[in-house]
């Protein structure tokens, strides 16, 4: 609690001190306000395709949320699969490997206009943008966990009586697993960041939503409450994930 403390004052300070301007880094008195507003200010009818702001933060975070865990939990699938057929397969890592590290080293930018073609402007092309931006971290940390499973286990398993086909959940699910849980930590950070990518496809719920209405009317003090949003929720988050998979990474390592 020290550094934020620390960096809070630094901002009071500045602010106080006019040394920059409150057009670029509104006070945290106005920020504080602001996030008021947000969440407990009364909500306030709106015009079809405008994107509301006091009394709208359980509309925004719940859309925001959502989008973020049906692509992520989309992500999860895809990624666990391919990575195992990349890991447990040669043939398999030789077709596929080289298109996956083609597509995953394309910027989630370069992605948005085409998700746009594709799929038009709305809730699609957001959730496609926020899968794609999942998927890799998943899917390479899975098929680099299967592949460096140890010789020695496999063959002990073998030596066991355990069939060919059930390999990968007997052995190389489990010796994989804690990599396979780091993956899956970053894959959610970069699902919770790529909200506010996809946000940018003309939808008009959800906190990147927000942030980009809050731009274009120049209200920076609603740009930062919605960073400070994505910064709660994805502490969050990563903190929920860790201690749901706490009990798998343990029966992986018995």
């Amino acid at each position: 609690m020290v550094v934020p403390l620390a960096l809070l004052g630094v901002w009071f300070a500045v602010s106080a001190g006019g040394a920059i301007s409150i057009s670029i880094l509104p006070p945290p008195q106005r920020v504080a306000t602001a996030a008021w507003e947000f969440f407990f200010g009364d909500s306030r009818v709106t015009l079809p395709g405008v994107v509301p702001f006091v009394g709208s933060g359980g509309l925004h975070i719940g859309a925001s949320v959502v989008r973020c865990l049906v692509s992520f939990a989309l992500a999860i699938v895809v990624g666990v699969i391919v990575g195992l057929g990349l890991g447990l397969s040669r043939w398999v890592s030789d077709l596929l490997d080289p298109l996956v590290n083609a597509l995953r080293a394309v910027p989630l930018y370069a992605w948005l206009p085409i998700a746009l073609v594709w799929f038009g402007i709305g809730e699609t092309a957001a959730r496609v943008l926020i899968f794609i931006g999942a998927l890799w971290p998943v899917l390479i940390a899975t098929a680099d966990g299967v592949g460096r499973v140890p010789r020695g286990h496999i063959e002990t398993a073998r030596m066991l009586g355990t069939p060919g086909r059930r390999l990968w959940r007997r052995v190389y699910l489990p010796s994989a697993l804690p990599e396979i849980v780091t993956g899956l930590r970053l894959s959610l950070t970069l699902a919770w960041m790529c909200v506010i990518v996809g946000e940018l496809t003309g939808t008009t719920t959800g906190v990147g939503a927000m942030m980009n209405a809050a731009r274009e009317s120049g209200r920076i003090d609603q740009i930062v409450v919605g960073m400070l949003v994505f910064a709660v929720i994805g502490l969050i988050a990563d903190l929920l994930l860790r201690m749901i998979a706490r009990p798998f990474i343990r029966w992986s390592q018995t």
